[in-house]
């Protein structure tokens, strides 16, 4: 599993490639996608709901009266990112920090992640 400073490092590539309009809250993200962690151990992203796209969109769901759609936009891509990273950092945790993040991001693109929106109702 990548350190925050890795998730953080990603979530910059992602606004530096224009995929989020800002990475401000990201950390609370990270932190939300790794609650499970202390309970659960490594494999956490197994057992909690909230590791899917799904479950990441409820989480949202119940964040619409505090943000706007860009900023729950940004948090859906954020959240959808740390579970890229932590795929790529699980199959090859060999790779270099810069070549896992790069990677990471290809992974990203190549599931369609940086077009995904929330859309608030």
């Amino acid at each position: 599993m990548p350190s925050k400073r890795i998730h953080l490092k990603f979530d910059e590539y992602l606004k530096a490639h224009s995929v989020i309009l800002d990475f401000t809250f990201a950390e609370s993200v990270h932190n939300r996608m790794d609650k499970g962690v202390k309970k659960f151990g490594a494999d956490h992203q197994l057992i909690d709901f909230y590791h899917s796209e799904e479950g990441i969109r409820e989480w949202l769901r119940g964040m619409t009266h505090l943000a706007s759609q860009y900023t729950l936009t940004d948090y859906l891509r954020v959240a959808l990112g740390h579970l890229v990273l932590d795929d790529m950092k699980y199959r090859f945790p060999e790779k270099e920090e810069g070549e896992l993040v790069r990677a990471a991001y290809r992974s990203f693109v190549q599931r369609g992640f940086h077009q995904k929106y929330f859309k608030v109702r």
